[in-house]
């Protein structure tokens, strides 16, 4: 691959302007700052919250091709508004205004020479650079400087306002391709430990050329040298490279220090340095980890115990979901250390992230992992709290995964987006819009409710809570009322919503959280369990639901084991295949005798299963045996939907065989979502080029593809015979097919050459349509897209109407055996 990436890197320079003409540009010289002391402001135009779909009027003028640079004065009058005025405001490179609430900011900048400058700026949800889409900073966190390209003259940034403030302005880059300084997640270095640690690096291609091998050496007065090599980096672009050193047994100093040369196998290009704390095991601490989603570093914060544990129990873990905005190594440092175990403290991927799901979810349950596996913790005394956004995280993860923890203890939390955040609520819903909706069904905490009732559970709430009411925990004490044996509450009198560590670090939380101990696995002779999909949540204990009948409803099963009888009896709703796993009953069962199962008022006997795993499913209506379930079928393994195909370490593949304007959308394309998931999710993508893509080379990876079946020569190496494909003016799913150049199609489907992986795929089929996918927020928690969903260009006028049809596939990645709905 490396050699047709060179070939490519110098044959194929895909420039960065869609509202100018397309050329190919020189290596950019260095500049003096540019200034923005001026902007054009629009208050909001635009409404959504948290949905699939949002209407637009700007957006929708760009979708037109209507779009062009207002002056003061002009106007704009959204769908169902009122106009609004285009005016303009003061601010030297710092503004705050009313209109940065959502509204819209252009900024007319007036370039020397055509030059590759660095964009800093913060508060802003994107920003269009002569009409090309890149990144933003809504949360103001000040973390990325972007490159960008500017032509000599007159150069228009369209920022979509975030909070209120913006501040924006251009710098030189220090140097061709070079190592940035911000955002970097580096481990503490533990005395004692010489494991290699893992650390994330930015790494910016200032230039309009891809760049080819590069490598990062480490270095440094206490360690060995160590070179990483780095995959292509595409023009303007910025990467989080994840970086390995092998650390001393006993550092001389409280810091370790590094250094860090970037270069390109001819010499050095750039060069910086940075520092490791040196930490005890014992002292509080952070431990970084390269995540199995997206290959970037993450790290997860520790405060350790008083003591070690004793030989013959292994220690208890805490895991504790911080708030937004709060960052993870502060979290754990909030907490006592305790004398039986360890605080564990992920990131959710950033200080906001996604709010504990989706990838903030998954994050988590990377953590427990690796933690429970460093800590040897005992999976009988594992424990799950946080507080505010982390409270929220607490219910929504003790429900998907209650056979993971003991007891739950949410602080501040809220329950869910349509409770607290801005959840997608549709005006008179149709068939399609209902499927759109049912996406979205993993963040409905109470339709999980029921798997409380196995865990203990302690609601913590200040009374006087201004940021999240008190009504929510007594939403929540209410709703456990009903059911639940054991649960305590507690509202703190007087308290509002930080009342010091203690809303965390509380000690009746803590002896409540102790007093709980899951049962022995032998032990448990019944499970009720309610799962939303078994590719987010398939098991609790001895029970693994693996196929549903309709995709993201509610699947429940209530199952018993009478050891006696050596029968098996269960209820279920929606499930049409499910595994019982017997392993821990061979003594109690005598392993080797047959097994009696009534399943939905149906018997059946079955010899004892030489896996030890009982599995059956449905042929209609009546319940069979099954052997194993075949990987080319949905399962825990790989279900949809479209958000699923972002993980497996994904890269991001381009597509080149289209016009000069199809290639230079899907690589701007691609990079903007690289650039918005590192953002909110601390995260680093590769991006490849179709022709140079080698599946071969990217075994059992997630690839999301960009184009369409005959721009993107992936397409035939990956997804062969998929009913879905979309070309120039046409979407075609199934036997339908729905015309025109402004539509946006996207879609999951499972890589041929691969039992896990799925791939996604993100194609329009003109150039309204390329517009159409700019901001589709599949980065957003909340907000979910079925398997496949068809859009029209007129969902930025007419919202959830441009939703055009959408479905799932059936068990077996078939249109007949799914859903389908269709405007």
């Amino acid at each position: 691959m490396m050699a047709t990436m060179q070939r490519l890197a110098s044959a194929l320079l895909i420039p960065c302007a869609l509202w100018s003409p397309l050329r190919v540009t020189a290596q950019p010289t260095p500049a003096a700052e540019l200034a923005i002391n001026s902007l054009l402001v629009i208050e909001r135009v635009s409404s959504g919250g948290r949905s699939p779909v949002f209407r637009d009027a700007v957006e929708a003028s760009l979708a037109r091709g209507t779009w062009r640079a207002p002056s003061e004065g002009d106007t704009i009058t959204p769908p169902g508004g009122k106009h609004r005025t285009w005016r303009r405001i003061e601010g030297d490179g710092d503004f705050s205004d009313r209109a940065l609430r959502g509204g819209y900011a252009l900024a007319t900048v007036e370039a020397p020479t055509e030059q590759v400058m660095l964009l800093r700026a913060r508060g802003h949800r994107h920003v269009y650079v002569n009409g090309v889409p890149r990144g933003g900073d809504v949360y103001d966190l000040d973390l990325t400087r972007l490159p960008v390209h500017l032509v000599a003259g007159t150069n228009h940034l369209l920022f979509k306002g975030g909070r209120g403030r913006l501040r924006a302005a251009f710098e030189a880059p220090p140097a061709p391709v070079f190592l940035e300084p911000r955002d970097r997640t580096v481990p503490d270095v533990i005395t004692g430990e010489t494991a290699p640690l893992w650390m994330g690096l930015i790494v910016t291609n200032a230039t309009t050329r891809w760049q080819v091998g590069l490598k990062i050496e480490v270095t440094g007065p206490e360690i060995e040298p160590h070179i990483t090599t780095l995959p292509p980096l595409p023009p303007l672009s910025s990467t989080k490279a994840a970086v390995s050193f092998t650390p001393p047994a006993a550092p001389q100093a409280p810091q370790l220090a590094l250094e860090i040369q970037l270069g390109d196998g001819r010499g050095a290009l750039h060069e910086t340095s940075l520092t490791a704390g040196v930490r005890a095991s014992t002292d509080s601490h952070r431990r970084t980890f390269r995540s199995g989603i997206d290959g970037s570093v993450q790290y997860y914060g520790v405060t350790p115990p008083t003591a070690a544990a004793p030989d013959d129990l292994p220690p208890a873990l805490y895991l504790s979901l911080h708030g937004a905005g709060v960052e993870a190594g502060h979290q754990a440092r909030c907490y006592s250390p305790k004398d039986n175990g360890f605080v564990v403290a992920p990131t959710n991927r950033r200080r906001f992230g996604f709010d504990w799901e989706d990838w903030g979810r998954l994050d988590a349950l990377e953590v427990l992992e690796d933690a429970s596996g460093r800590f040897g913790a005992d999976p009988r005394r594992t424990y799950l709290t946080g507080h505010s956004m982390g409270g929220h995280g607490t219910w929504n993860i003790g429900a998907h995964f209650p056979d993971r923890f003991a007891a739950i203890a949410p602080s501040a939390g809220w329950r869910d987006f349509w409770s607290y955040g801005g959840g997608a609520r549709w005006s008179d819903p149709a068939a399609v819009d209902q499927l759109c909706d049912r996406a979205a069904n993993a963040s409905r905490t109470l339709l999980l409710k029921q798997n409380y009732a196995n865990l203990g559970v302690y609601v913590l709430h200040g009374d006087d809570d201004q940021t999240v009411p008190v009504d929510q925990a007594r939403a929540m004490r209410g709703e456990l009322a009903e059911f639940h044996p054991n649960f305590a509450y507690y509202e703190r009198a007087g308290a509002g919503h930080w009342w010091g560590n203690q809303c965390m670090d509380w000690p009746p939380l803590f002896a409540f959280l102790d007093r709980n101990v899951r049962p022995a696995a032998e032990s448990i002779l019944q499970v009720s369990f309610t799962t939303i999909s078994p590719g987010i949540s398939a098991r609790s204990d001895w029970v693994t639901v693996e196929t549903q009948r309709r995709a993201f409803a509610p699947s429940d099963v209530d199952a018993q084991l009478d050891v006696s009888a050596r029968s098996i009896t269960a209820t279920t709703d929606n499930i049409d295949r499910i595994a019982f796993d017997l392993r821990a009953f061979e003594q109690t069962l005598a392993a080797g005798e047959p097994v009696a199962a009534r399943i939905d008022d149906q018997d059946l006997r079955a010899p004892w299963p030489a896996t030890g795993v009982l599995r059956l499913a449905r042929s209609g209506e009546t319940w069979q045996l099954a052997g194993a379930q075949r990987p080319g079928h949905k399962g825990p393994h790989r279900s949809g939907p479209f958000k699923d195909a972002f993980r497996n370490r994904m890269v991001f593949v381009v597509g080149t065989g289209g016009s000069l304007a199809e290639n230079s959308w899907a690589l701007h394309k691609a990079r903007y979502d690289s650039e918005t998931f590192q953002y909110r999710g601390n995260g680093a993508v590769e991006i490849v080029l179709d022709a140079a893509f080698d599946p071969a080379e990217y075994p059992d990876r997630g690839v999301i593809l960009y184009g369409r079946s005959d721009t993107n020569s992936a397409f035939a190496k990956l997804i062969p015979g998929c009913p879905i494909e979309v070309r120039a003016g046409v979407v075609q799913v199934g036997e339908r097919s729905v015309r025109g150049d402004d539509l946006a199609c996207l879609f999951v489907y499972p890589r041929a050459d691969s039992d896990v992986a799925a791939v996604g795929v993100i194609a329009p089929s003109g150039p309204a349509g390329a517009s159409l996918t700019h901001q589709l927020p599949y980065f957003v928690s909340g907000v979910g897209y079925p398997d496949w969903t068809v859009l029209g260009a007129e969902m930025l006028e007419d919202g959830q109407r441009g939703i055009r049809g959408a479905g799932y596939f059936g068990a077996d990645w078939t249109l007949e055996s799914g859903e389908a709905a269709w405007r």
